[in-house]
């Protein structure tokens, strides 16, 4: 005997039909299926996860028709990251790794400050007028009651600001003498970080690279004077080598241009990049000279997320005295 009726419920469920999901609208016929899974995911990536409304593809070249819930892409990109190196493990680029949990909850409590709104924002700008001020005394700026600087997206950006000073500084002589201004050069060590030929090529300046050689791998002062005439704006010295760490003899380069000056005439700055070693030497070899106790020093450069030991991506960059960056370099906005 039947344990139910014909047309009676069997205690079984019914067969749900799902609604088809937001990539089932897709014109289907435009579509190609990959030949290949690497194929297909040169195309869009597929996250696997259990809600049907989690199974939608992700385009990797255009935006996708569909949002999707935060916590999905959240864990998307966390799983592509995963592809990435271990920053604690990386030895290799002068980059700081860690810090204090207190110093990570000041970051995130700031992510949402546009800094560079310092009328909206006048404490975090007075914050980093401390900063530049402080930099100012520990490199002995020539005057300390009116230091001049400012924070920059790393000394990448330093670096054009200093070398623009440097420009201008050339630039406004040679008008004033009534000399042609349409061939300056920069004269540094083949050994200079990438950013110095960046500079070169975005400002339209001849870069004039001293070569290394075995035993040797940083600017001297022979290689730095052989090199210079009067359409020379600077004169970088490293402060802490791309090759090997090294700290370039900056007061003896100082001493070779003093003399190239009694013989020839040219006064030529000197900026110092010291992105890795800004933050070293002053407490390392406090008796070194190569800051602004040295004359020819007129900016240097360098940057807090290498041995300023703060995260990426902070730089610096600071002029011997307020004559030394030219006003035209400098804004008032009044909006």
């Amino acid at each position: 005997m039947p344990l139910h009726k014909v047309g009676q419920p069997t205690g079984r469920r019914k067969k749900k039909v799902l609604p088809e999901t937001p990539s089932d609208h897709r014109d289907k016929t435009k579509e190609k299926p990959p030949t290949t899974i690497k194929a297909a995911l040169a195309e869009e990536l597929l996250p696997t996860f259990a809600r049907q409304v989690e199974q939608l593809p992700v385009p990797v070249e255009e935006l996708p028709e569909f949002g999707h819930l935060a916590h999905v892409a959240e864990q998307i990109v966390r799983d592509e990251l995963i592809l990435d190196g271990n920053a604690r493990q990386n030895l290799a680029t002068f980059v700081t790794t860690w810090m204090d949990s207190e110093a990570r909850d000041l970051f995130a409590d700031t992510l949402d400050k546009n800094m560079i709104d310092k009328d909206e924002y006048p404490q975090t700008a007075e914050i980093e007028a401390r900063c530049v001020d402080i930099i100012s005394h520990l490199w002995n700026a020539k005057n300390e009651k009116t230091p001049t600087g400012c924070s920059t997206v790393g000394s990448s950006e330093a670096v054009m600001l200093g070398g623009l000073a440097m420009k201008w500084r050339w630039r406004k002589k040679m008008e004033v003498a009534g000399k042609s201004t349409e061939k300056p050069n920069l004269v540094m060590g083949i050994n200079v970080q990438v950013v110095w030929e960046k500079f070169c090529r975005y400002w339209d300046v001849e870069p004039r690279y001293a070569p290394m050689k075995e035993g040797q791998y940083h600017l001297t002062p022979e290689g730095a004077t052989a090199l210079c005439d009067e359409n020379t704006i600077g004169v970088v010295g490293i402060l802490g080598s791309t090759y090997d760490g090294s700290y370039e003899p900056i007061k003896e380069i100082a001493a070779a241009l003093d003399q190239l000056e009694q013989d020839k005439g040219w006064d030529i700055p000197i900026h110092v990049d010291a992105a890795s070693g800004g933050f070293v030497a002053p407490f390392i070899d406090p008796d070194l000279e190569w800051d602004f106790r040295i004359d020819r020093v007129k900016s240097i450069n360098s940057s807090g997320h290498k041995y300023g030991l703060v995260y990426p991506g902070v730089g610096w960059v600071i002029w011997s005295e307020p004559k030394d960056l030219p006003e035209d370099l400098v804004f008032n906005v009044n909006y």
